[in-house]
C-alpha cells in the first residue's frame, strides 16, 4: 500500500501513446433496460460524457490504467480499473438499483440537523482551509447526512446523491461521488474517498488565465507533482527531497505513563482506610514535562533518496512505490502557507510531508500521477492538510511546455 515484474535501474521516461475510444452500453440490472443521462467518466479527470437514450457512450481514454466511473441517481455506482490498450469490445455495464436505507433499523440513526453541527467540521476537513478553499462550496449540501458514533469515536458521511462543488479559485465544477468519509477521533485520521469529475468552467480570457495561473501554484509541490516525478525518476530535478525516516517510541514517557498510572491510583488499606499515593512538586514538574513530549520521536536518514530507490519501472505507464518505515518528503522551490502555519503554529515552514504504506503493500503509480490503491498511502504533515478538494486537480492537468 510485491509488483516484480520489470526491474530496472531507472524509472521509465515520459511517452506518448494513442488515445483509444472505447464504446459502451449502461443497462439496468433487474429489467435490461438502458439508463439514459448516466454520468461515464475517468475517475478524477475531466474526461467524461453521458449515455443517450439508448444508455450508449463513446468515451476517449488516454493510455494508462484508470478507474471508470458510470454513476447515475437512483443507482449504485460502477467503478472499473481499466487499460485502454486492453478494450478491444463494446462494454456493457450493468447498474443496480440503490437500496433505501433504513434508519429505523439501524443503532446509530443519521444526526438531526447533522449539518448545523457537523457542517464546518465536514468542510474543513473536506474542502480544506487552504486560500483556495475560500472560493470552494459545495451546492447541495443538504444531501449530505451524518453519524457520530460515540461507541466507535468515529464520524461518518453520507451523500445519496453526487455533491456538486463550484471551485471558483481554479476554475472547475466538480460532480464528487461521495463513497465514505471516516474521521477517527481517537487517532485523528482521515479517510475520504469518491469519484471526482471535473468539468472546466467558462470564462474570459483574462479569467481562463487566472484560473491557468492557480492551477500551476496548487500543482507544484502537490501529491500529483510528487508521483509524476518519481515516475520520471526526477524527484531531485524537480524539487523534492527524500529520505528515510524511522518512528522511534519515546521509552522514557511510555514508563512514566506507567508510573503516573500507577501513583495517581487510590486504593484501600485491609482497614478499609483509603490511601492515595501523592507525588513531590519536582517529581511532577518531570512527569509533565515528559508526558508533554511526542510519543514517538522522528530519526531522518542523512542521504538523499533518489527515486530509483524506492521506486521500479513495472510497464510503459506503470512503477512500483515500495519503501519500509516512513518517507520524508520536502519541497524545496516553495514554503508552507499563511494558512498552514496559522493552523499548525508549532511546524515547520516548510513545506514537510509523511508517507507510509500503512499495508505494507507497494502502490502502483501511473505516469499521470495517479496511483492504485490509493487507501494503501498514508499521508502525514502538510499533504495530510494540503491534500483536500480544494487544491485537487484533474489528473489530465498538464503544466505548459516549457514550465
Amino acid at each position: 500500500m510485491k509488483l516484480l515484474l520489470l526491474i530496472t535501474s531507472i524509472l521509465l521516461t515520459t511517452q506518448l501513446f494513442a488515445q483509444k475510444m472505447i464504446k459502451g452500453q449502461v443497462l439496468e440490472a433487474e429489467k435490461n433496460k438502458p439508463v439514459p443521462s448516466a454520468s461515464v467518466f475517468l475517475n478524477n479527470t475531466s474526461i467524461g460524457t453521458i449515455t443517450d437514450a439508448q444508455g450508449r457512450f463513446e468515451l476517449l481514454v488516454p493510455s494508462g490504467k484508470y478507474d471508470l466511473i458510470v454513476s447515475s441517481v437512483g443507482y449504485e455506482t460502477f467503478s472499473r480499473t481499466i487499460t485502454a490498450s486492453e478494450l478491444n469490445d463494446a462494454l456493457t455495464i450493468t447498474l443496480k438499483l440503490k437500496a433505501p436505507e433504513l434508519e429505523t433499523v439501524v443503532i446509530e440513526p443519521f444526526e438531526k440537523d447533522g449539518w448545523a453541527t457537523w457542517g464546518k467540521f465536514f468542510t474543513e476537513n473536506f474542502i480544506g482551509t487552504s486560500a483556495l478553499a475560500a472560493d470552494c462550496r459545495i451546492k447541495n449540501y443538504k444531501t449530505i447526512r451524518f453519524r457520530n458514533s460515540k461507541k466507535n469515536k468515529e464520524l461518518t458521511a453520507t451523500a445519496y446523491d453526487p455533491l456538486i462543488i463550484e471551485n471558483k479559485a481554479l476554475g472547475y465544477t466538480i460532480r464528487y461521488q461521495l463513497e465514505s468519509f471516516r474521521y477517527d477521533f481517537k487517532t485523528h485520521y482521515l479517510v475520504f474517498t469518491g469519484y471526482p469529475y471535473f468539468e472546466p468552467m467558462k470564462g474570459s480570457e483574462g479569467r481562463q488565465k487566472r484560473w491557468q495561473k492557480k492551477r500551476e501554484e496548487a500543482y507544484l509541490g502537490s501529491m500529483m507533482h510528487f508521483m509524476r516525478s518519481l515516475f520520471r525518476n526526477q524527484l531531485l530535478q524537480q524539487g523534492f527531497e527524500v529520505r528515510a525516516l524511522q518512528k522511534v517510541e519515546n521509552t522514557e514517557k511510555k514508563r512514566i505513563r506507567s508510573v503516573y498510572s500507577t501513583n495517581s491510583k487510590a486504593t484501600r488499606n485491609a482497614d478499609g482506610t483509603l490511601m492515595v499515593a501523592t507525588i513531590n512538586q519536582d517529581t511532577a514538574a518531570y512527569y509533565n514535562k515528559i508526558l508533554s513530549q511526542e510519543d514517538f520521536r522522528d530519526v531522518i536518514g542523512r542521504e538523499v533518496l533518489p527515486g530509483d530507490s524506492i521506486a521500479y519501472a513495472v510497464n510503459e505507464t506503470t512503477a512500483g512505490f515500495d519503501f519500509s518505515n516512513y518517507l520524508l518528503v520536502i519541497y524545496k522551490n516553495k514554503i508552507a502557507p499563511p494558512e498552514y502555519q496559522r493552523d499548525f503554529p508549532k511546524s515547520s515552514t516548510a513545506m514537510m510531508s509523511q508517507l507510509t504504506l500503512i499495508n505494507g503493500t507497494p502502490v502502483e503509480v501511473q505516469s499521470n500521477g495517479s496511483y492504485f490503491n490509493p487507501e494503501d498511502l498514508l499521508s502525514l504533515g502538510y499533504w495530510a492538510w494540503s491534500e483536500k478538494v480544494a487544491t485537487m486537480l484533474p489528473f489530465d492537468f498538464e503544466l505548459p511546455k516549457g514550465k
